[in-house]
């Protein structure tokens, strides 16, 4: 293995690595609010209830990877021409759907895991049935839109413009020679 291939592989798993953090911190953030809002309704029933918001972190990792996985696969690919909404729809949904299999295969596992028949743990998600799928689906699927359409305007737009590079910010500085000094202008050399 070459020093170029070496360095190569080591930028690609440092760029995935800051993508699954990217991603498990913005599923972090939205499965703790659903939980916060979970634990709201069951306070105000006076039902006994308890924060779970360790176990968000963990679910929000394993669904990251999924969505690493599923994104290595191309899903939601298939609209290359098509506008920028239409994919980020496209993606919000599919990936929705990814999201809701591997969620309901997951309580499936752990229920048998604990003892329980294949019919007791199928999971009540919304309160179970169709309709809970449902409500579940709609809410993951307007969640991941935001997420979708930042990843694609990233693609459109470049990285370098949204995120610039570490000696692009260092170039950057103040100036004070009777300028405002919030003013910012770009020093393209060394004084």
């Amino acid at each position: 293995m070459t020093q170029g291939t070496t360095l190569s592989l080591k930028q690609k798993a440092l760029e995935e690595a800051k993508r699954l953090l990217v991603i498990t911190a913005y599923l972090w953030v939205l499965f703790s609010l659903f939980e916060v809002h979970r634990v709201g309704i069951l306070r105000a029933q006076h039902l006994p209830y308890s924060y779970r918001v360790s176990f968000c972190l963990i679910n929000a990792l394993v669904l990251a990877k999924v969505i690493l996985i599923a994104d290595a696969l191309h899903a939601g690919k298939r609209l290359a021409g098509a506008t920028m909404l239409a994919t980020v729809i496209l993606k919000s949904g599919i990936f929705a759907i990814i999201l809701i299999c591997f969620n309901i295969v997951e309580d499936v596992l752990v229920g048998l895991f604990h003892g329980k028949t294949l019919g007791e743990s199928v999971p009540e998600l919304a309160g179970g049935g169709l309709e809970g799928q449902l409500i579940v689906g709609v809410t993951i699927f307007v969640a991941l839109i935001p997420f979708f359409a930042f990843a694609e305007l990233r693609r459109v737009i470049g990285q370098e413009l949204i995120f610039p590079p570490e000696d692009t910010l260092t170039r950057l500085r103040t100036s004070c020679s009777g300028e405002s000094p919030n003013s910012l202008r770009w020093v393209t050399e060394d004084p």
